[in-house]
């Protein structure tokens, strides 16, 4: 039997076109104060690959939590695609990813 499936190279990207409008039905849940991972870092785990959140760029930022790691990740690019500072968390008290990011909301 022939393997037919093909895996992408290393690295590989793919273009795909997300407007503002499209990348907000990827959060459900947002807010302005970062408050909330100041007092409660515990609860957050950070990808050490990944900006560091205690970065003061991120003292006026957006936290904005993903229903599933896939919208967290697409949400992610457009956020660093569209210029802005951004890093994901994952949030073990709600089991869910959450996007922090520079753009505080437009």
């Amino acid at each position: 039997m022939t393997d037919t499936t093909t895996s992408p190279a290393a690295g590989r990207k793919l273009p795909i076109t997300l407007t503002q409008h499209l990348a907000d039905m990827l959060w459900h849940t947002g807010t302005t104060s970062t408050q909330i991972l100041r007092e409660q870092r515990d609860r957050f785990e950070s990808d050490p690959a990944l900006p560091d959140p205690d970065d003061p760029i991120f003292a006026q930022s957006y936290m904005r939590w993903c229903r599933t790691a896939a919208d967290a990740v697409l949400l992610l690019a457009y956020e660093q695609a569209a210029g802005r500072t951004a890093t994901m968390l994952w949030d073990l008290d709600q089991d869910e990813r959450v996007v922090l990011s520079t753009r505080v909301d437009e």
